[in-house]
C-alpha cells in the first residue's frame, strides 16, 4: 500500500514502521526459534494423534460387522465428529499458510523466512476478520463435539475437553478487556502465531479423540459379561397374604435362550423356554415356605449333564401395612410434609391414601407421598390397595396438626442479653431463626419492630423498621452505641410459611 501523500500522515506511518522495528529488534532469535522447534513438537504430536485416531474409526468399521444394527448409530456420529474435526482442522492449516505466505515463505530449511514479523498475523487475523471467524467455528464446533456425550457425563466433558475458548488475562495490566483475536495475534511474530494455531489443531485432535473413544465406549459399556454358571430364582414377592399367587421365575446365571434346561421343583418337572423355567403356585398357610430344586444343563462336550441345586424362601403372613412421618408423628401447616406408605406383600404401584381433615395426600414415588395440611387439629390418612382386580382397606393413622414453632430473634447470634457494644455496631438489623426444627429450608420473615436506645446523658431514641434491617433514623445512634447503652426490640412481627404474622415477645439487649 503506497503511504498518503499528507507530510503528517507519512510522518506518523514513518514512526509506526519505527515502532515496529524495535518491536522486532526485542524479540531475540533465541526466543523465536524455541517457538520454531515447539511448533514443529506439535505437528508430530499432531500427527501421531491424527493417526491414533483413523484406528479408533478403523474400529467402528470392523465392529460393524455382524452387528451392524448396534453399532451403526454409534459410528454416524464418529463420522460427523471426523467431518467437524476436519473441516475447522482445515481450516486453521489455510490460515497458517496464508500466515507465513504474506511473511516470506519458508527457506530452503523448511523454516519461516519472517518469523519475527509483527504486522501479518495483525492484519490477517484482526483486519481481515479471520481471528473471529476463526473463534466462531471454535466455539461451534466444542458445543458440536459436546453434544455428542452422554447427559450424565457432560458437566465431566465439559471440564476436561482440550477445546477451549478462552481470554486470558494482559500481562501488561490495564482495565479495557480484549477480545479473543486481539488478546492472541494482536502484534505478535508470525512464528508464535503459527505454533499457537498448530497448537488449536492439537486441541481439535486430543478433543476429536477423546470424543471418538467415548462413543466407541458406549458401544459395549451396557453389555451383560457373564463369567460364571450358576442358578437363580426370582419371585414376585417374598411376603404374600392369603389368597394371593406366588410366581418364580427359574434360571441358571449366563443362561443362553438357545438351551433349555431340565428344571424340578418341589419334585415337579416345570417345562422351560427360551432357557427359562417358570413356576406358579397358590399359597395357603401363614408362615415361611420353601421353592426348592435342581437344574440341569447339557454339557456342551457331550458328557452328563451338569445340575445345579437351588432353594428360596418366601412369608406368607396377614396384611401389614407401614405409615410413618419422615420427620415425625405431626404434620405442620405450611410446609409440604414427606410420607412413606408401604404394604407387605402388596406393590407399591397398587397402593393409594387419601386425607381426612384439611389437606391433600399426593404420591411423589413408589411408597412416598406429600401431605400439606391448612388447619391445626387432627388429620387421618388411609390406605386402601387393588388386591387381585378388588379394592381392599389396608388400614389408617391418625396425626396431630400444628403450626409450625415460633422462631427466635436475633442481632447476629444473639438472642438478647449482654452483647459488646463493637458487635451490635457491625449489626445490620433484627432476624427470625427458627432453631432446631426438622425441615430445611423454612424460614420466617422478620415485617416489622419497633428499636429503643437508651444512652447515658442522651435523649431516648426510637424507630420504626418495615423490614429486617434497623431504620434509617437511627442508623447514627445505632453507629454511637456505647458500653452501658441498652437497645429495646419492640412489638417485633414476623410472618411464617403458613402466611400467618405473629407477634414476638420483646427483647432487650445491654452493651459491654
Amino acid at each position: 500500500m503506497a503511504l498518503p501523500k499528507d507530510p503528517r500522515q507519512k510522518m506518523i506511518n514513518i514512526m509506526y514502521l519505527v515502532l515496529t522495528a524495535m518491536l522486532a529488534l526485542n524479540v531475540s532469535a533465541e526466543i523465536l526459534n524455541a517457538f520454531s522447534i515447539v511448533n514443529n513438537s506439535i505437528i508430530n504430536s499432531n500427527s501421531s494423534l491424527a493417526a491414533k485416531n483413523a484406528f479408533i474409526y478403523e474400529q467402528f468399521a470392523k465392529q460393524m460387522e455382524g452387528q451392524a444394527e448396534k453399532v451403526g448409530p454409534y459410528k454416524a456420529k464418529a463420522e460427523q465428529v471426523k467431518a467437524a474435526s476436519k473441516e475447522v482442522y482445515d481450516f486453521i492449516e489455510n490460515l497458517k499458510d496464508t500466515i507465513i505466505k504474506q511473511s516470506d515463505g519458508l527457506d530452503e530449511n523448511g523454516e519461516i523466512k519472517g518469523k519475527s514479523n509483527l504486522d501479518v498475523p495483525t492484519y490477517v487475523m484482526e483486519n481481515q476478520k479471520q481471528g473471529p471467524a476463526l473463534e466462531a467455528k471454535l466455539i461451534k464446533l466444542r458445543e458440536q463435539l459436546l453434544s455428542y456425550v452422554n447427559p450424565d457425563k457432560k458437566a465431566q466433558f465439559d471440564k476436561s475437553l482440550p477445546l477451549r475458548v478462552e481470554v486470558g488475562k494482559s500481562i501488561h495490566g490495564g482495565d479495557a478487556k480484549k477480545s479473543w483475536t486481539t488478546y492472541h495475534f494482536n502484534m505478535v511474530p508470525t512464528v508464535a502465531a503459527v505454533t499457537l494455531l498448530s497448537k488449536f489443531q492439537n486441541d481439535i485432535k486430543n478433543s476429536e479423540s477423546a470424543i471418538i473413544d467415548d462413543l466407541f465406549k458406549q458401544i459395549s459399556e451396557k453389555d451383560f459379561k457373564f463369567d460364571q454358571i450358576r442358578p437363580f430364582v426370582s419371585l414376585n414377592s417374598k411376603n404374600l397374604m392369603e389368597g394371593q399367587t406366588v410366581t418364580a421365575q427359574i434360571a441358571v446365571g449366563a443362561y443362553s435362550t438357545t438351551v433349555n434346561p431340565s428344571v424340578t421343583v418341589n419334585g415337579q418337572t416345570i417345562e422351560a423356554k427360551d432357557g427359562l423355567a417358570t413356576y406358579t403356585t397358590q399359597v395357603g398357610g401363614i408362615g415361611e415356605k420353601t421353592i426348592s430344586g435342581t437344574i440341569s444343563l447339557p454339557d456342551p462336550t457331550g458328557g452328563a449333564a451338569k445340575s445345579y441345586p437351588f432353594s428360596e424362601t418366601y412369608n406368607v403372613g396377614a396384611s401389614a401395612t407401614a405409615i410413618s412421618a419422615d420427620k415425625m408423628n405431626v404434620l405442620y401447616i405450611g410446609v409440604q410434609n414427606p410420607i412413606s406408605i408401604t404394604a407387605a406383600g402388596v406393590p407399591a404401584e397398587k397402593v393409594s391414601a387419601t386425607i381426612a381433615g384439611a389437606g391433600n395426600i399426593t404420591k411423589t414415588g413408589a411408597g412416598n407421598y406429600v401431605v400439606t395440611v391448612s388447619q391445626t387439629g387432627k388429620a387421618t390418612i388411609n390406605v386402601v390397595a387393588n388386591i387381585d382386580g378388588k379394592t381392599r382397606d389396608l388400614g389408617k393413622k391418625e396425626f396431630r396438626v400444628k403450626r409450625v414453632p415460633d422462631p427466635s430473634l436475633q442481632v447476629g447470634n444473639y438472642k438478647g442479653g449482654t452483647v459488646k457494644a463493637a458487635e451490635f455496631r457491625n449489626q445490620m438489623g433484627v432476624r427470625a431463626v427458627l432453631e432446631d426444627f426438622e425441615f430445611e429450608g423454612v424460614k420466617y420473615d422478620v415485617v416489622s419492630y419497633r428499636v429503643g436506645i437508651e444512652s447515658r446523658g442522651k435523649d431516648y431514641v426510637e424507630g420504626d423498621a418495615s423490614s429486617p434491617y434497623f431504620p434509617a433514623n437511627i442508623a447514627g445512634a445505632i453507629r454511637a452505641l456505647r458500653p452501658g447503652d441498652i437497645v429495646h426490640i419492640e412489638s417485633p412481627k414476623v410472618k411464617g410459611p403458613d402466611g400467618v404474622v405473629r407477634t414476638m415477645a420483646n427483647t432487650m439487649y445491654k452493651l459491654n
